[in-house]
């Protein structure tokens, strides 16, 4: 059985639905991510859109991360 096309698109699919889930854990409530597909130099290439925080989510987020480089 093969697997399935890993396509750039499904790949960002997947590291959005990581990050979602990562924020859902830190008790972040937020939008899903979404992909977004652009074109540069003739080229397709696909991004990760996070979700837009609010300013005391964003605040979390950063004490978070803060904690965790030490």
């Amino acid at each position: 059985m093969t697997t399935p096309a890993h396509t750039p698109y499904s790949a960002c699919a997947e590291e959005g639905a990581n990050l979602d889930a990562a924020l859902k854990d830190l008790g972040i409530a937020a939008p899903p991510s979404t992909v977004q597909m652009t074109e540069e130099g003739g080229m397709k290439v696909a991004r990760v859109a996070p979700p837009l925080l609010t300013p005391r989510q964003t605040a979390r987020l950063t004490r978070v991360v803060k904690a965790a480089r030490r």
